[in-house]
C-alpha cells in the first residue's frame, strides 16, 4: 500500500532575522577633510615651558640697514639717533577634543576599528587641523590688502599682492608663500585660463599652476610658493575668504608642551604637539579619550604680510 506524504511547507524567512541590513565593512575611512600641515612651512617661534609666561614676545630693533647714515660736517657734533622698534606676541591658548567610549561600543566593535588606542592616533590630525585654522585666523589683522570684496580671485590679485611685498623691500623672494582657500585658487586657476598673453600663456608654471591639485603645497607661481587650505577663513561679515601672501617670518606659532602627567595613561602622536589621555569612568562604563593642544599663531611683521580678499 502506498502512504502519501503530505509536503511540508516551509515559510519564507522574514530577512530581518536571518540577513543584516547591510554589512559594515570593517575598516572605518575617514570622510574627506584637508589634512595638508602649514607648520611645517611657518616660522615656529619657541615653546612656553619654563618660561614663566603664556605668551611670546619677538622684538624688532630698527638699526642697521633699516636706518642709513646721515651726512654730517666735518668736525660737527651731531645728535645721537633713537633706537625704535617694534614687538610681535604669540599668545598661547588651549584647544580640546573628547569622545566618550562605552565598553559595549569597544567589546562590540570590529577589531580594532574605534578602540581608545585609534581614536587617539587619529586625535594627531585634528590637532593639526586646529593649528592650520588657527594660523589662518591670523591672516585677517594684516595692513596691507589687495583683491576686492565681492570679486573672484584673479590673476591680477595674485600678482598686486607680489608687488606689494616687493614694494616693502621683503627679502629672498624664493621664500614667499601664498595661502589661498579652495574657491580662490580655482578662480586663479580660471583666470590663469584665460590669460592669453605670452608672459603667462606660455609659462610652465602657469600650466602648471592650471592642473588639479590636492591640498597643501600646489606648486609655485612666479616664484612664489603656493598652498591651498581648506582652513582659510572667511570674513566677519561671511562674504569674502582671507588668503595670504608673506614672506619668511611674516608669520609665527609657538606651542606649549604638556609635562608627563603622573598616573596618567597617555598617547603623544609623533610629528603632533598634543597629547592624549585617557580617564576611566567606572560608575558609567565609558572611557574618556581627551587630546589637549596648546598653541598660538601671529603676524611677526606686518610689511611681510598682503591679505587677499576675494569672493566665497
Amino acid at each position: 500500500m502506498t502512504t502519501m506524504t503530505t509536503p511540508i511547507t516551509y515559510a519564507k524567512a522574514l530577512t530581518a532575522d536571518l540577513r543584516m541590513a547591510a554589512v559594515i565593512q570593517a575598516q572605518v575611512q575617514m570622510q574627506m577633510a584637508d589634512t595638508a600641515s602649514l607648520r611645517n612651512f611657518i616660522t615656529f617661534v619657541g615653546d612656553i615651558n619654563g618660561s614663566g609666561s603664556d605668551s611670546i614676545r619677538l622684538r624688532y630693533a630698527d638699526f642697521g640697514a633699516k636706518t642709513p647714515m646721515a651726512a654730517a660736517a666735518d668736525g660737527g657734533d651731531i645728535a645721537a639717533s633713537s633706537m625704535d622698534g617694534s614687538v610681535a606676541t604669540v599668545t598661547i591658548a588651549r584647544s580640546f577634543l573628547r569622545y566618550d567610549l562605552t565598553d559595549l561600543l569597544v567589546m562590540s566593535s570590529l577589531g580594532r576599528d574605534l578602540d581608545p588606542f585609534v581614536i587617539a592616533e587619529g586625535l594627531a590630525g585634528s590637532a593639526t587641523a586646529r593649528i592650520n585654522e588657527i594660523i589662518c585666523s591670523t591672516f585677517t589683522n594684516a595692513t596691507n590688502s589687495v583683491g576686492t570684496s565681492g570679486v573672484n580671485m584673479s590673476t591680477d590679485d595674485f600678482m598686486d599682492a607680489l608687488y606689494q611685498l616687493e614694494l616693502t623691500n621683503n627679502p629672498n623672494p624664493s621664500r614667499w608663500m601664498c595661502v589661498l582657500h579652495n574657491r580662490q585658487l580655482a578662480d586663479l586657476q580660471a583666470s590663469l585660463r584665460a590669460e592669453n598673453n605670452n608672459f603667462l600663456a606660455f609659462s610652465p608654471a602657469t600650466e602648471a599652476m592650471s592642473s588639479a591639485k590636492e591640498n597643501g603645497f600646489v606648486g609655485s607661481l612666479l616664484g612664489v610658493r603656493v598652498f591651498k587650505s581648506a582652513y582659510v577663513q572667511p570674513d566677519a561679515g561671511n562674504l569674502n575668504y582671507i588668503g595670504m601672501m608673506f614672506s619668511e617670518r611674516g608669520v609665527g606659532y609657538g606651542i606649549g608642551s604638556v609635562p608627563p602627567l603622573a598616573g596618567a595613561t597617555e598617547v603623544r602622536p609623533g610629528g603632533a604637539p598634543v597629547t592624549v589621555a585617557f580617564q576611566r569612568d567606572e560608575s558609567s562604563g565609558l572611557t574618556e579619550v581627551c587630546a589637549h593642544l596648546y598653541c598660538g599663531a601671529s603676524i611677526l611683521e606686518d610689511d611681510r604680510c598682503v591679505k587677499v580678499i576675494t569672493d566665497l
